[in-house]
């Protein structure tokens, strides 16, 4: 009987634990280095309470384009800035039209309900590609990504024809614990 009340609390105190897990944005820079291609008419993180918070990016076409690649990579700091885990370059219209990354499939799957990038390419004047209300799901990740607490950046960087056009790059702080 004893082990049935230690085995009931310890699941009661992993559940606990378990859903103690927070991370927030920490930090986020977009820039644009092709005026003529298009610029970024916001890039925001929101506080939504002390421990939450959501990003909202747009960015405005000015120019078109029918194919662009997208270089992202991971870093984790500890002691300056170190890559973590992957590092990669997809086609953007490739992968729009057939997913075929496994880490761009989860990444895309995970950014998916927040944007409007639903289309392939050709990108036309006119276009805006929005993020909003991007909310950091740590629990989404983590059953996906194992990581520990920390802070971590990822890179965003957008090429085309080989020329770096625009790049997005935010910072995450993960903890297993919430504030009381």
């Amino acid at each position: 009987m004893e082990v049935n009340k230690l085995i009931s609390l310890w699941l009661l105190w992993l559940s606990i634990v378990i859903g103690l897990v927070e991370g927030k944005f920490k930090s986020l820079s977009c820039s644009s280095f092709d005026q003529q291609l298009g610029n970024f008419s916001r890039c925001d993180i929101k506080a939504l309470s002390r421990t939450r918070n959501t990003i909202d990016i747009t960015y405005d076409v000015f120019g078109s384009f029918n194919s662009a690649n997208v270089q992202i990579a991971f870093f984790k700091r500890a002691n300056g800035w170190r890559p973590f885990l992957y590092d990669f370059t997809i086609s953007v219209c490739k992968f729009l039209r057939r997913p075929y990354h496994i880490i761009a499939i989860i990444a895309f799957e995970y950014l998916k309900p927040f944007t409007n990038l639903n289309h392939t390419c050709p990108y036309k004047p006119g276009t805006s590609v929005t993020i909003r209300n991007f909310d950091l799901n740590v629990d989404a990740l983590r059953s996906r990504f194992p990581f520990e607490n920390g802070e971590y950046a990822v890179s965003v960087s957008f090429l085309i024809k080989n020329n770096l056009k625009l790049s997005i790059n935010g910072s995450i702080y993960h903890f297993n614990y919430r504030e009381p």
